[in-house]
């Protein structure tokens, strides 16, 4: 046999790049790869394990990679938009902690996110048409939800650029993506999601309980501003516009403070409210909605 015969032959594969990811974790684990990453496509095909000794070699193929992938969703983003009447934030793959019941540690699951109108949704497998996008595996209102960056500090394991989704009545879903950059862009556009979904609900009520004690309504109405009402007569307790909101903070755990400045006086009046524990989460949101306006500024289209 000729010389010919024996060298060796090279395996090519092919994964298309649209809605697909690149990692260098271990697929399911929290482990990065030595110097290697894998770039995983739509329909689960897989480059395999790509071993890169240079290290600014590898970052280069991680950037090319990231940015070509991130450009090709974002486009089908838009074309997906063109015929939406809620229109999608954000699309792309997050890891998501699954605990098993027989062992100490949690395994990670692929998931495909999307934020669209007033719902974040996950997908096992990314929507490939419009009609998809109503075949999602989880659904929820962003206004019902709490979305927290976690600090590296409270990782509950190796995997980094984690945040946490968390709804009153389901289990807190502890996410993970690959870069610090892949996180602000969900962060920005949750708070957008956010802003867009209270716009359109015009007017939201939160039952609360005020300093004294009492049951009450918070109505925040997108044309009027805030207002505060009694639960059993509804009787106006205080009434401010939204150029009258001039701050608000919390305690982190249940207490929720609204900054007013009074017409007259020009004095800042503060009220103090806690959320009724059913539905700590949607003032956390609530107050969410305030940091998302003001960054904005949105608060602008209220003034006199």
């Amino acid at each position: 046999a000729s010389s010919s015969s024996h060298a060796p032959r090279s395996a090519r594969s092919t994964v298309p790049l649209m809605m697909a990811y690149v990692t260098r974790y271990i697929f399911g684990t929290d482990k990065l790869r030595p110097n290697s990453f894998e770039v995983r496509g739509l329909n689960g095909s897989s480059t395999g394990v790509v071993h890169v000794d240079d290290a600014l070699v590898l970052s280069q193929w991680l950037k090319h990679i990231t940015d070509n992938t991130v450009g090709l969703t974002h486009l089908q983003m838009k074309l997906y938009n063109r015929t939406l009447p809620e229109q999608l934030e954000y699309m792309g793959w997050v890891n998501e902690g699954v605990l098993n019941n027989n062992q100490p540690w949690q395994n990670y699951k692929p998931r495909f996110m999307a934020l669209r109108g007033t719902d974040v949704l996950f997908f096992d497998t990314p929507p490939l048409n419009v009609a998809d996008l109503d075949q999602c595996a989880v659904q929820f209102k962003v206004y019902n939800c709490m979305f927290r960056v976690i600090k590296d500090s409270e990782n509950v394991d190796e995997r980094q650029h984690c945040f946490l989704i968390q709804t009153s009545g389901h289990d807190s879903r502890y996410l993970s993506v690959e870069t610090r950059q892949e996180l602000l862009r969900i962060e920005n556009a949750w708070h957008q999601a956010v802003c867009c979904a209270v716009m359109k609900l015009g007017s939201k009520t939160f039952t609360v309980t005020t300093s004294s004690g009492k049951t009450a309504g918070l109505t925040l109405d997108w044309n009027m501003g805030f207002a505060l009402f009694e639960q059993e007569n509804k009787a106006a307790l205080w009434k401010y516009k939204f150029s009258q909101l001039k701050g608000s903070s919390d305690d982190g755990k249940a207490r929720l403070k609204l900054h007013f400045q009074e017409p007259d006086t020009r004095l800042i009046d503060t009220k103090v409210l806690l959320p009724i524990i059913a539905i700590a989460f949607e003032s956390s949101a609530f107050q969410k909605i305030f940091q998302c306006c003001f960054k904005k500024k949105h608060f602008n289209f209220f003034k006199n």
